[in-house]
């Protein structure tokens, strides 16, 4: 195999990684149809691999690929870099399914155990909430037996009180809206959460509620304040069953960006039938626990895809030009 690059003859460099192919610091393959390229660092183009040091090599690529949990992929390109420096360029369909469980399902298990904390102060809020809300009933008892009207216009009023502001006046996260101020929002604002899209935009926009009103997020903001409120949600979720519903619904709606513009579009439905209100499934974002951790994959998938799109288009682009150069380099040593 040669060490240079056939176009502008600067060196490939090597890879400590695939022991069967030591030639290169990126390299892409295409399993189904048998091809092999090293991409040159210098002037990126691919230099297609001789058909006899192949085989072995694109399928410790495919598999090296497979264990992988840092990649990115378009609809024909994937991107994956492996621990040793090296960088795996797939060609084909995507492996939506491994992809988003390996990636997503130790990480999502990791913040389970990191929310302990936060679960356990929750836990503390709905304790202090259900007593003073016992409290609560036990006065409204002896108003009712008694007939007090001083009880129930002062204690009474301020147990009710007490119990609502422990309730839902909790923060769960801080947001600074473009005029620079920060806002708190609070338990009781996730009703009003809502993500906005328009069929003649392809970015998406997160509406949130706050003390002083209502903002819409744009992105790499929205991105990030939406990966907080719904981890802040979906704490409790994360199991390997659900992570494994919620991967196969991205699955059958095709990619990432649709997921979240089908969950819109799903909110908006359930308010009209009226199901968000009497659906006791269905919680915040009009969603379902599973939609609603499908949701939080597919946000940072989304946010993920957004940031390589620039070299996964570059890659797609330089993919097809030497597709067709492998496709006549092959064909000649086949027999008629």
């Amino acid at each position: 195999m040669y060490s240079t690059c056939l176009f502008c003859h600067k060196g490939l460099g090597r890879n400590d990684v695939l022991e069967a192919f030591p030639i290169g610091r990126r390299l892409a393959f295409d399993a189904s149809r048998g091809r092999l390229w090293v991409v040159c660092r210098h002037c990126f183009n691919w230099n297609l691999s001789p058909i006899e040091s192949r085989w072995e090599a694109v399928e410790a690529c495919e598999r090296q690929y497979r264990d992988t949990t840092v990649r990115v992929s378009t609809e024909n390109i994937g991107l994956a870099t492996l621990d040793g420096g090296l960088d795996l360029v797939r060609v084909g369909k995507p492996l939506r399914p491994e992809f988003a469980a390996w990636r997503y399902g130790a990480r999502l298990r990791r913040r389970r155990l990191r929310s302990a904390r936060a679960i356990a102060t929750t836990g503390l809020h709905t304790g202090a909430a259900m007593l003073v809300g016992a409290a609560a009933s036990v006065v409204g008892l002896a108003v009712t037996a008694s007939g007090s009207r001083v009880v129930r216009d002062s204690l009474l009023f301020a147990l009710e009180q007490a119990e609502a502001r422990i309730s839902y006046d909790r923060v769960l996260a801080r947001i600074r809206t473009p005029d620079g101020t920060v806002h708190a929002l609070q338990f009781n604002h996730l009703a009003r959460l809502e993500i906005i899209t328009a069929y003649d935009q392809q970015a998406w926009m997160l509406r949130v509620a706050h003390q002083s009103g209502v903002t819409d997020l744009q992105g790499a903001q929205a991105v990030h304040v939406a990966g907080q409120l719904l981890a802040r949600v979906n704490h409790q979720s994360g199991s390997t069953m659900q992570i494994r519903e919620a991967t196969k619904r991205i699955t059958e709606v095709g990619d990432a960006e649709r997921y979240i513009r089908n969950s819109s579009a799903l909110r908006v439905t359930r308010r009209r039938k009226n199901s968000i209100f009497w659906d006791d499934d269905v919680g915040v974002l009009g969603l379902t626990a599973v939609e609603r951790m499908a949701l939080e994959i597919a946000v940072h998938e989304d946010a993920e895809r957004q940031a390589m799109q620039g070299e996964l288009t570059a890659l797609e682009d330089a993919w097809r030009d030497a597709e067709e150069i492998a496709a006549i380099a092959d064909n000649m040593f086949l027999d008629e």
